[in-house]
């Protein structure tokens, strides 16, 4: 995997052992890579910026769809994560690339999560949190942010 690295500094407390780096992926993916050594654990985290702001009208839910697992959906993002022991990370990342590259889209694991996405909305619909958050959707969508 061909990587270019752009030296950046990372700020960070003093107490902090932890090393950073930061490097940009052929594909224009930005990485930051923190070591620690005290820990028995290896964690991935990978931002998308497409949250449920951006679903398509007549496909809502699409974000939440395909952020279910070890994932949350905000307005403008979409965050997928996982920790695993760290005798298992290259495996366990390359399962993780594997979901972005070539997902599996089962028929019987694609009609749960719609199930499922459509009992949280039925729930959703008395809540005016939920209504607010829908009125700020469509208005949103009303702003060309083509001429930020």
């Amino acid at each position: 995997m061909g990587v270019g690295r752009e030296d950046v500094e990372i700020l960070k407390p003093r107490i902090d052992k932890r090393e950073y780096r930061r490097i940009v992926l052929r594909n224009s993916l930005q990485v930051l890579l923190i070591s620690d050594l005290d820990t028995e654990k290896c964690a991935i985290s990978m931002n998308v910026g497409v949250g449920s702001f951006c679903d398509p009208d007549g496909l809502e839910g699409l974000a939440h769809f395909l952020g279910r697992t070890n994932a949350f959906t905000a307005f403008e993002m979409t965050n997928y994560f996982f920790d695993v022991n760290t005798n298992c990370f290259e495996e366990a990342l390359d399962r993780f690339a594997q979901f972005f590259i070539k997902p599996l889209m089962l028929a019987d694991a694609t009609m749960r999560e719609i199930k499922a996405i459509d009992s949280e909305n039925q729930k959703n619909l008395l809540s005016d949190a939920w209504r607010i958050n829908q009125r700020n959707k469509s208005l949103s969508n009303m702003i060309d942010s083509s001429k930020w």
